[in-house]
């Protein structure tokens, strides 16, 4: 009988405690299921990519990974800001290629963009980063089959002048040699760059993307090679 009292009065021994302090076995049992599923459904931490697009300044929010319909999507964020500038609409992309979108918006669109035309970038408008397809004209997926390539067709400055891949490649004024400028400047970073130059199915936009087949296919010259 000493044993039996002392284990029915122990502390927080047993359910008889957990009755004695208000809390029945029933209510115990719900409070550790719902802390097991809050570990389970924590976040991991982010990978190095990640913690270095943090240090950048770039609005991003993590996207899960995910496969669909053939296509795998790993280390995404969805970005709706780099630097001074914004994105049209926001945008899914991996990590790498927003890292180096980052860098080319920060030492080269904006530099170029107060040196030539007198006023910063605001909005860098695209059409598009995530398409399940194939390469246009091949066999092998696009890097847009992962989330690895942008395409952007319009600059808009904060004065709401806009310069248009369509409109102002092949000019002789400002707002092509910038075009050029921020084009050719492009190709030192990206894996592979494509425009108007490249074929027709270019003609209103830049192609980035951080594949593994390194070209620039921008006129008149590949500053990778001079």
């Amino acid at each position: 009988m000493a044993l039996r009292a002392k284990t029915e009065t122990n502390g927080m021994q047993g359910p008889k405690a957990l009755a004695g302090s208000g809390w029945s076995p029933v209510w115990f049992s719900v409070v550790l299921v719902l802390l097991l599923a809050a570990c389970a459904a924590a976040p991991p931490p982010p990978g190095p990519c990640r913690a270095e697009l943090a240090r950048y300044d770039v609005a991003f929010e993590p996207v899960p990974d995910f496969s669909s319909g053939g296509c795998s999507v790993r280390d995404a964020v969805k970005v709706s800001r780099f630097g001074q500038a914004k994105l049209s609409t926001p945008a899914m992309m991996t990590c790498e290629l927003a890292l180096k979108l980052s860098e080319w918006e920060a030492t080269m669109v904006q530099p170029a963009a107060k040196r030539i035309l007198g006023s910063p970038v605001a909005v860098i408008h695209h059409y598009g980063t995530y398409a399940c397809r194939r390469a246009t004209g091949g066999s092998r997926m696009s890097e847009h089959a992962k989330a690895n390539a942008i395409d952007i067709g319009v600059f808009e400055t904060d004065r709401h002048e806009k310069v248009s891949v369509t409109l102002h490649w092949k000019g002789r004024d400002k707002k092509a040699e910038f075009l050029k400028t921020i084009g050719q400047g492009a190709c030192t970073l990206f894996g592979g760059v494509l425009g108007p130059d490249s074929d027709r199915n270019h003609y209103d936009h830049f192609h980035f993307d951080m594949g593994p087949y390194d070209f620039c296919r921008l006129n008149p010259v590949d500053p990778r090679v001079r």
